[in-house]
């Protein structure tokens, strides 16, 4: 058994054996623990020890769990282990200021259940671990993209192994996020926590979705490199789509006060698109429009017809655009300079790009230079055809009916499936789990459910596998919930018969949305 080293910092003896006491029920890690009662001797253990994760009180004798973030941070504001604070009551602004300071986790002690500590603990470990990685592999990237000597042969080899490796590391920074925001996404909007509660749970849920978001940005890089990004276009309404990604960004807006004008005024506003990927166009530029506007500063969004175009154009009165930038801004690894720290590593305009490139359109910008602001503008081609109402995509399904459907979960990470198995339950489904390709195969035989959610890689073979055996029983429905999300991976899951393939983390409305759809399809022979 894997051993971890755990560092509790609070006050109360008491509340130290209740968090030490959850970590020694894992049955997957053997936790060696240091306590401490105060800061002080927290700084002091962690001078001796590098713990892999530290569980600390907010409010301490000496000092607040905020000065212990601030005092072991380097200066870029990194901490060197994962910090989960416990509160004696939910306050949204220690909150705020905790997961800003780089905490994992705010947990209020009155709320938590009675495996929350662990849960948070390895899912804490996990991410910061994930994050590591993903550092590392940006270096790494970088200088595989540099790199201009090497042979053809040499770069074929480099490229797989580098999709590979992005296929991996997809799948391990994704599944212990997959509890996080299932979690997450089912609680925010419980009427039966207080307002402070849920403020909190939407900022983790929007942390997660937005490191979800990057990792995706990621596979995508890899299907726009080989020429094999999938755009399934349907029609759809431009000012509905512009609509749902402003709902994305309108914490950010509000955060800097920044004004938002909308003049939606695209007499023809149908095109022939994919929603969630012009949602992804239109969510990148506005976060970048987010980050290099200045508070209080003012952002533009209009829709106009020209020919046979829908021209959206995003106008911001930022800090503008350097002109001997203007040409490269839209490539690979070229974020705009000067910029905050926290923008990311360039990916976000060159997928745009090829997302906008990929419907038929263009995308383009403009800037004055330095202080002047900048102007982003896409135009799409019109739908040749006018639709039927039924036909323009606008969002999500509605939720089928769920009392006495039955779903079967299969999935071996046991935070995820009992995280999902819990959510499931909650939402009126009759539920039943299994850990392995085996397991699975026993217990549909015995429950016959109406649906299978499966996860891919089992410990005992694949959910591939686990479709081939249900087959041979009768007819089955199945979605595959699963890290790996290459495009391949999405065409095997179709072949063996699942009816989707989602990739994690999932948020729960999505999933919702799925199982709706899913249940209402003729089960697979």
């Amino acid at each position: 058994m894997e051993q971890r080293t755990l560092l509790v910092v609070d006050e109360n003896a008491k509340d130290r054996g209740n968090t030490i006491s959850q970590m020694r029920c894992d049955l997957n890690f053997s936790y060696q623990v240091t306590e401490a009662g105060t800061v002080a001797e927290a700084l002091a253990a962690v001078a001796k020890i590098r713990p892999d994760c530290v569980v600390i009180d907010q409010k301490l004798p000496d000092a607040s769990g905020h000065e212990f973030l601030l005092s072991v941070s380097d200066l870029q504001g990194h901490l060197p282990f994962p910090v989960i604070i416990l509160a004696s009551a939910g306050d949204q602004e220690s909150a705020v200021a905790m997961m800003k300071a780089g905490a994992m986790d705010y947990l209020v002690k009155a709320n938590t259940a009675a495996d929350s500590v662990r849960m948070a603990v390895n899912n804490a470990i996990y991410k910061f671990l994930g994050e590591r990685k993903f550092e590392e592999q940006q270096k790494e990237l970088k200088l595989l993209y540099n790199e201009t000597t090497v042979s053809n042969d040499a770069l074929r080899a480099a490229n797989a192994s580098k999709d590979d490796f992005l296929a991996m590391l997809s799948h391990e920074l994704r599944t212990p996020l997959t509890p996080v925001l299932s979690l997450v996404s089912a609680t925010v909007n419980d009427k039966s926590l207080s307002s402070d509660l849920r403020e909190t749970f939407s900022i983790i849920q929007r942390n997660v979705e937005l490191e979800a978001r990057l990792i995706d940005d990621l596979l995508d890089l890899t299907q726009i490199s080989s020429g094999r990004l999938k755009i399934d276009k349907s029609p759809l309404d431009i000012n509905q789509c512009i609509e749902a990604a402003l709902d994305i960004c309108r914490e950010g807006f509000a955060e800097k006060r920044i004004i938002v004008h909308k003049e939606l005024e695209a007499e023809k506003p149908i095109v022939m698109g994919e929603f969630s990927r012009l949602n992804q166009v239109f969510w990148n530029l506005l976060k970048n429009a987010i980050k290099y506007t200045s508070p209080h500063g003012h952002v533009t969004l209009t829709t106009a017809n020209d020919s046979h175009n829908c021209v959206v154009e995003i106008r911001d009165d930022g800090r503008g655009i350097e002109p001997s930038q203007l040409p490269s801004i839209f490539g690979t690894f070229q974020p705009i300079k000067p910029r905050p720290t926290d923008t990311g590593i360039g990916l976000g305009l060159a997928i745009a790009r090829a997302i906008v490139e990929g419907h038929g359109g263009e995308i383009s910008a403009q800037s004055e230079g330095k202080d002047q602001g900048a102007v982003f503008r896409i135009r799409l081609p019109l739908a040749q055809t006018e639709p039927t109402a039924d036909e323009v995509i606008e969002g999500p399904a509605a939720n089928a009916t769920r009392r006495g459907r039955s779903i079967l979960v299969v999935e071996d990470h046991d935070d995820t499936r009992r995280a999902l198995s819990r959510v499931l339950q909650r939402k009126g489904y009759e539920v039943t789990v299994a850990g392995s390709v085996a397991a699975a195969v026993q217990q549909f035989y015995i429950s016959a459910p109406d649906l299978v959610i499966c996860d891919i890689g089992l410990s005992d073979g694949t959910g591939w596998d686990l479709m081939k055996k249900l087959h041979q029983q009768g007819p089955v429905r199945a979605i595959a919930v699963s890290g790996y999300g290459m495009e391949h991976d999405v065409k095997k899951s179709r072949e063996a018969g699942f009816i989707e393939h989602m990739t994690k983390p999932i948020n729960i409305s999505n999933l919702e949305n799925t199982i709706a759809a899913t249940l209402q399809i003729a089960p697979r022979l």
